[in-house]
Formats: structure tokens, sequence, C-alpha cells
């Protein structure tokens, strides 16, 4: 058998091949349960993907000033930004003056020995100086050099871009109270890119619970989980506002039961932290985080209940009549 034969046959098979295996995996590749979330070399919810979701927070920040700002702006750092506050300036002069209640600041002149110091301070060293500049340059990233306010299309590619930057900060580690409450609000507000939000966050919420309640070494995640119930609460309270409504006080009170259940696992978890000292292998920023978002999830939970019963003593002689 000459060579070309050969080369011949060798192709054929492979094609037949290539053929076959397009033909019977087209089902497998349709088949919704065999789709699962990529997660490369296992950093999605490993600790290495805790500290990236941490360290992403910033370049998502850029993205959403972008996005939601009033306009195309740029303050150097250390000056107050009215949209980045989230408070709007005072065009009312009766708003003026009662912020100017307190007097204008009195500026005390320093004494002839402090001089010195004073011209020291505003004249920095080289060192200082080379460091402003490179602080500026690492700014330049973010200064927009069109004069011109954002378009709708470049607005909605900001959102998007947002969205997407948000939900990867989650993939990476879904028990970040921060990381969940930021996507939850994103969507829940309305400003997502993709469709179907109202089912987007609600599985998220569901997606938040499974995953948090799994975690046994460590109290936090049990309050993402909990604040998680809350935010499924909220959206069930919504829903008795439309002219056929989804859920009933049954299910309310299920999704009550599951938010106490976080709540005493999270009493649970702590106490046995202090029993073997974990708490203080954690800064007191974090410590103070923990104390107050259980707190704020107590309240938002004695705020749910009274709905709850409300809503029973309204439908209580609708039932009866």
């Amino acid at each position: 058998m000459s060579r070309k034969s050969t080369n011949a046959i060798s192709f054929c098979l492979i094609g037949s091949g290539v053929f076959a295996w397009a033909f019977a995996g087209r089902p497998l590749v349709a088949n919704p349960d065999l789709k699962v979330p990529l997660n490369p070399m296992g950093i999605n919810g490993s600790p290495y993907g805790e500290v990236l979701a941490m360290a992403m927070q910033g370049p998502i920040e850029t993205y959403f000033h972008g996005a939601m700002g009033t306009g195309v702006h740029h303050h150097k750092d250390g000056d107050s930004c009215m949209n980045c506050e989230g408070t709007a300036p005072a065009t009312n002069p009766a708003a003026t003056t009662a912020i100017n209640l307190t007097g204008p600041k009195i500026f005390k002149a320093p004494e002839p020995e402090a001089k010195s110091a004073v011209v020291a301070k505003s004249s920095p060293n080289l060192s200082a100086r080379f460091e402003g500049f490179l602080a500026s340059l690492n700014n330049l990233e973010t200064i927009s050099t069109n004069p011109k306010a954002p378009s709708e299309a470049h607005k909605l590619y900001l959102r998007r871009q947002t969205e997407d930057k948000l939900r990867f900060a989650y993939n990476l580690d879904p028990s970040h109270y921060g990381n969940y409450n930021s996507l939850n609000l994103f969507l829940s507000e309305g400003i997502g890119t993709y469709p179907g939000l109202n089912a987007s966050v609600a599985q998220l919420a569901e997606d938040t619970i499974q995953y948090c309640l799994k975690q046994d070494h460590d109290p936090r995640p049990v309050l993402t989980a909990a604040a998680a119930a809350t935010n499924i609460l909220q959206f069930m309270f919504a829903d008795q506002h439309e002219e056929k409504m989804k859920f009933n006080t049954t299910q309310m009170r299920q999704v009550l039961g599951v938010l106490d259940h976080c709540l005493s696992r999270y009493d649970a978890l702590a106490t046995e932290w202090n029993e073997s000292k974990q708490w203080d292998l954690i800064s007191p920023q974090r410590i103070s985080e923990c104390e107050d978002r259980y707190t704020f999830i107590c309240k938002i939970r004695e705020a749910c209940e009274k709905t709850i019963f409300r809503l029973e003593d309204h439908r209580q002689p609708q039932a009866s009549n």
C-alpha cells in the first residue's frame, strides 16, 4: 500500500471520528443538568479566593462610580466628592444657613517657635514628593479626559462591568458579607443588565444560605446566611403588593425559621470561638463588624416578625368571611 493511500485512510478515519464525536456530543452540550460553573484550580471558595475577593473591591468601586455618577469628574486625594459621599450640594439658602450654624472654623496662628515646623511640613522632602508622583501615576488610569458625560450606552457598559465583577467576587467567596450584600443590592435595585433580576435575587439568596450553612469552622458565614434570609423575607413582603401574590405567611414563617436557625448557630459557633480563643486571632475592627451585623440582623428579624403578624391579622377577617 502506497504512502498516499495510507494517509488518505488515516484522514478519513479521523474525519469520521470527529463527525461521530460532534453528533454524539450535541445532546450532552444541550443538557442543562451537565452545565457546571468553571472553577479553575479550585480557587472559588478557597482561602486564596477570599483574599482576591477583598482585593477586587477597589476596581469594582471605580466602575460603579463611572456608571452611577451624575457626570465624569475626578478629585485629588483627600478632597471630598459629593457623589462619592452620597450627598448633594445645598442649593437652598436656608439649608446653607443651617449647615453653617456651628460658625466658621477659627484658625489659630502658630507660635513663633512653631513656624519653622510649619514651613518644614509645607515643603516635603524628595522622598515624599516621589511617593506623591507615584500615587498620581496610579490615579491616571481612572482619570477621564473626555469633558462630556458618559452616554447611556457607556453607562450600560460600565454597569455590566460592575455586575460581572461583583459576580466574580461573589463566586470567589460567597460567604463574604460584603460580597453578597453588594451583589444583592445591585440586583434588587434594578440596575442590573441581565434579564430575570427577580429570579436572580431569590436564587442568589438561596445559594448563599446553602453555601454558608456548610461552613462549620467560622461563625461569620452564618451571618451572611442570616442576611440572605432577611432579603428573602423582604422579597416576599414586596410580593404582597402584587395582584397575584406568590407567597403566603406560612412560607414566610418557614424562612423566619431559617433566620432563627442561623442566629442560634452563630451564637453556638461564637461561643466555641470564645472558648478556643479564636477571636483573639482577628482584628478588633472585624470583631466590631460582626457585632454590628449581628445586632442589625436581630433588629431586622424583629421587624420581619411584626410584619408577618400584621399580615396574618389582616387576612384573618377575610378568611372568616
